[in-house]
């Protein structure tokens, strides 16, 4: 049996298509069907069987590349992810390593795709941070079992890293969980039950959508603005019934860069209300703006969970993030966090601790980036103006719109030959258009501003070439 006799042997109901093919391919691919390394029939082929439209098979495609199960290549076609890199990519690509006839090599690589904030004063800390905790913690705290609700005393003093309007809340209110991803994922997991539905923006982290899929929850979009989610939009899609959770990033979005003002986020919260949506609100950038308005965890406690954690702020291997919902809500999630490790490590919790003692430093690593940001944002658009239709910034990475005479796939393609990666907006789209001539720039992310100039004079060169082998220039 091949791909193309089961899909013409199960055919879907009208207005289930999408869902129900991606359901085979995943299938396929699982019972060996297609095999690693196999490539998948063309578009047209596949979409000629199924007896859908070619924009529905390429949402099938494209959603099964997001989820890591199969690798678009260039001017060759689709195809299978061999089994040892099988969903080694379903939140954001791996840097994979350029071919051998050129000189690039995987160490050689500036990374502009994985959102990161480099700093030097990160490791020195999480160094300093463990040692402290190797010498100071109680054997209680280092060798006896606790449970995913945590310590009251703990969960206080980690207030030192929410967000002003959030610091005199009760320890019943707050979670320490294994970071943001794993917050995401806890919160759709307890909060949500089978045929609930997920409401997402247009654009967002693909971590939620991940999430999503994994846990089998049905989701839609809501239309946005230049102020986030658009109110009728939203309560648009409360009225068709079953929306449990709103996901949104109010504040730094990604990859759109919008914060959204708090006229907006009224409106947002009572729609919210209205139809008992509860507003899931993810937060990793926010402790870069301080003057951003208050999260829906403070506007609407009672509707609202927070979610942010530490990797940004200090480093990814710092597995420590936070959850700020009602005492219920709160309960159902640390149940979950038992249910999934049991507890979160007491020696990282502790190590946090330590490092939120140093208020000072941490308010001076904030000024820091928002400094470097302006400095690399400048140096951005310095650059690549000549070649972008629209170009937007914040603290840290830079949403940019090319002509449609680019080629998005093609000048990602192109530039990791040269040695850049990038992210295509596609790779952050819950919808079959969004992003889909924009790429997201991480500008914060090489360690010096030096070592993103040379990307991007890379980046440009590629842009300037689009016709030609740039990499050959390198």
């Amino acid at each position: 049996m091949t791909i193309l006799t089961l899909i013409a042997a199960n055919q879907p109901d009208d207005g289930q298509k999408y869902a129900h093919l991606e359901q085979l391919f995943k299938a396929a691919i699982r019972d060996g069907v297609l095999r690693p390394g196999e490539k998948l029939p063309p578009l047209r082929t596949a979409a000629w069987e199924a007896k859908c439209s070619l924009g529905t098979m390429s949402r099938v495609y494209s959603s099964l590349e997001r989820k890591g199960l199969v690798n678009a290549r260039v001017g060759q076609g689709t195809f299978v992810q061999e089994t040892a890199n099988i969903g080694a990519d379903v939140i954001l690509p791996n840097l994979h390593q350029p071919p051998k006839k050129h000189s690039v090599t995987k160490d050689s690589i500036i990374d502009l795709g994985m959102n990161a904030i480099a700093n030097d004063w990160g490791e020195e800390i999480i160094r300093w941070a463990l040692q402290r905790t190797s010498t100071k913690a109680s054997s209680f705290n280092l060798m006896t079992y606790r449970d995913g609700f945590g310590d009251t005393q703990q969960k206080l003093a980690l207030r030192a890293f929410l967000p002003e309007p959030l610091r005199g809340i009760g320890e019943d209110r707050i979670l320490i969980n294994h970071g943001a991803q794993n917050g995401i994922y806890t919160a759709l997991g307890r909060l949500s039950s089978p045929g609930d539905t997920v409401c997402q923006e247009p654009l967002s982290y693909p971590g939620v959508s991940a999430a999503i899929s994994q846990l089998g929850l049905s989701s839609l979009t809501v239309d946005t603005d230049d102020q986030g989610i658009c109110p009728v939009s939203f309560e648009q899609q409360c009225k068709k019934g079953r929306v449990r959770i709103l996901v949104t990033t109010a504040t730094g979005h990604n990859p759109t860069c919008i914060t959204t003002p708090l006229s907006r986020r009224n409106e947002i919260g009572r729609i919210a209300q209205k139809y008992d949506v509860l507003i899931m609100e993810d937060d990793i950038y926010g402790f870069l703006y301080p003057d951003a308005p208050p999260p829906y965890a403070k506007l609407f406690p009672e509707q609202a969970i927070y979610l942010s954690g530490l990797a940004k702020r200090i480093s990814p291997s710092l597995r420590i993030g936070f959850a700020v919902a009602s005492p219920h809500l709160t309960m159902l999630m640390a149940q979950g966090i038992t249910a999934q490790t049991w507890m979160v490590s007491p020696v990282l919790i502790n190590a946090a601790l330590e490092i939120s003692s140093r208020a000072d430093d941490l308010a001076a690593l904030t000024l820091q980036i928002t400094a470097a940001a302006k400095e690399r944002h400048d140096l951005t658009s310095r650059i690549l103006t000549p070649y972008i239709n629209n170009y937007d910034s914040c603290q840290s990475h830079a949403w940019v719109q090319l002509p449609e005479t680019i080629s998005i796939s093609q000048l990602v393609h192109q530039a990791s030959k040269a040695g850049v990666h990038i992210l295509g907006g596609s790779r952050f789209a819950n919808n079959t258009t969004a992003g889909e001539q924009n790429i997201r720039l991480s500008i914060m992310a090489p360690e010096t501003i030096q070592k993103l100039e040379q990307g991007l004079i890379k980046l440009k060169t590629v842009l300037s070439t689009s016709n030609e082998i740039s990499c050959d220039f390198f």
